[in-house]
């Protein structure tokens, strides 16, 4: 059984073939030829399978001028609360090239769930 066919470079159709290149807000950048959308997917299950942590969420997306592709900070649980709402979570820059290899891949800050918005 096979899923979805995915957007990428060789099932997208191109604008000289009367098709569109992006379509709506998970447009490629210019400079990227990977999809927002795949950049993502790929971050999160390279962070996931990197840390073998569970990811909380994506906290961050951009274009990546010096590689050509993206830098993604995915946010994942290093070690879950006991009881409330404290986890302690960390930030993860993914960075990707053109065609969505691995190319960057740093922890960026630690912190607890309840310290989340006071980031500096």
């Amino acid at each position: 059984m096979t899923g979805p066919a995915r957007n990428s470079a060789a099932t997208r159709p191109k604008a000289s073939d009367g098709g569109s290149e992006t379509t709506g807000h998970w447009a490629a950048d210019a400079k990227a030829g990977l999809p927002l959308i795949e950049a993502i997917a790929v971050a999160r299950a390279a962070t996931a399978e990197l840390t073998g942590l569970p990811v909380d969420g994506i906290a961050g997306s951009a274009p990546d001028p010096a590689s050509g592709g993206w830098r993604i900070t995915i946010e994942v649980i290093e070690s879950a609360a006991r009881m409330g709402e404290n986890d302690l979570l960390a930030a993860y820059e993914v960075g990707l090239g053109p065609e969505g290899g691995l190319v960057g891949f740093d922890r960026a800050r630690r912190y607890r769930r309840e310290d989340k918005e006071d980031r500096t």
